[in-house]
C-alpha cells in the first residue's frame, strides 16, 4: 500500500523549511557482502551486544537483566578505561565501498532532497555525507564548533551524537546522554537556530529511540506551534505500519505520523521520500 506525504509537509518542502533527522534505521537499512556473509549497519542492540562481548559476556541478556543498555556502556568505560575497542569495531563495520553507499536506496533518496540544506544526524557512520556527496553536493559536516562558521553553499551534515573523526563529541553511555539532555552545548544552540521557520523530519527512528524522546522536548518545548502552518506541527515521523498506540502518543507530542505500509520497509520509505521531492 503506497502512502503519499502530506500536502503540508510537500509545501514546507518546497519552501526549504524541512530539516531531516536521520536516524539508525537508515543506517541498517545498507547492506553489502563480506564473502559469503551479508552484513547491514548495526542497530544499537548489536553495538551493545559486542560490548558486551569485548567484556567476555557471551550472553548480553546477563547484563541486561542488570542495568539499561546505556548502563552497560557506562560499565563498559569504567572496565575499558575509554570507548576506543568499541569505537575501532564500528570504524571496521562500517568502512564500506563507494559502491554499497551509491546502491544504497534510502542514501541515495535523502540525497535527492535537494530543497533540504541542512540535515541532522544521530548516526556515527559517514553514509549520509558520502550520499550526498556522491549526488554532486557540496558538503559541510558539523560535529562541534570549530565546524560551525560561515558554508557558503555547502549542504550541513550535523553530526548531532559526533563521528569518528570527533571521539570526544561521541554519544554512548548514560552520563553523554544525561549531559546531552542539557541542551545547552553548541550543537544544541544550533539545533535551536536551525529549527527557527523549519519542521523536522524524523527518518530511521522509532518510538522507543531515546534519541526522539529528547530531541521532542527541544522542539515543543521552544516551538509551540509552527508559524503560517495549518496543522500547526513542528516536526513529523516516518512510522512503519503504526497502530493507534503510535497514532496516539506521537500526536500527544504534536508529531505527525507519516505511515508507510507493507513487507518492504525500505521500499516503503524510499517511496514516501521520494513522494515528499516530487
Amino acid at each position: 500500500m503506497k502512502q503519499g506525504s502530506p500536502p503540508d509537509l510537500k509545501t514546507l518542502y518546497r519552501q526549504g523549511r524541512v530539516m531531516p533527522f536521520v536516524g539508525a534505521g537508515a543506517s541498517m537499512s545498507v547492506s553489502w557482502k563480506v564473502g559469503a556473509e551479508t552484513l547491514r549497519g548495526p542497530s544499537w542492540g548489536e553495538m551493545v551486544d559486542e560490548a558486551c562481548r569485548q567484556l567476555d559476556y557471551d550472553d548480553s541478556d546477563l547484563l541486561r537483566f542488570r542495568g539499561t543498555d546505556l548502563q552497560i556502556l557506562e560499565y563498559f568505560e569504567e572496565k575499558k578505561g575509554n570507548f576506543a575497542p568499541l569505537t575501532n569495531w564500528l570504524v571496521r563495520r562500517f568502512n564500506v565501498s563507494e559502491d554499497v553507499i551509491k546502491a544504497s536506496k534510502v542514501h541515495s533518496a535523502l540525497s535527492r532532497l535537494d530543497q533540504c540544506t541542512k540535515f541532522y544526524t544521530t548516526n556515527y557512520d559517514d553514509f549520509l555525507e558520502r550520499s550526498l556527496s556522491l549526488a554532486g553536493r557540496s558538503v559541510k559536516v558539523i560535529a562541534g564548533e570549530r565546524d560551525m562558521g560561515a558554508n557558503g553553499n555547502n549542504t550541513e551534515v550535523v553530526k548531532f551524537h559526533g563521528d569518528f573523526n570527533s571521539p570526544d563529541q561521541m554519544v554512548f553511555s548514560e552520563g553523554h546522554y544525561y549531559k546531552r539532555m542539557r541542551l545547552d552545548g553548541p550543537l544544541d544552540l544550533k539545533l535551536r537556530s536551525d529549527l527557527l521557520g523549519r519542521a523536522a523530519l524524523f527518518i530511521g527512528y522509532s518510538f522507543r529511540d531515546l534519541n526522539v524522546g529528547y530531541l521532542f522536548d527541544v522542539i515543543n518545548a521552544m516551538f509551540k506551534s509552527l508559524p503560517h502552518s495549518a496543522t500547526g506541527r513542528r516536526a513529523y515521523i516516518v512510522a512503519h505500519n503504526p497502530s493507534d498506540f503510535e497514532y496516539t502518543l506521537f500526536r500527544k507530542r504534536n508529531i505527525e505520523i507519516l505511515p508507510t505500509f507493507g513487507d518492504d520497509k525500505t521500499a516503503s520509505l524510499v517511496d514516501l521520500i521520494n513522494d515528499i521531492a516530487a
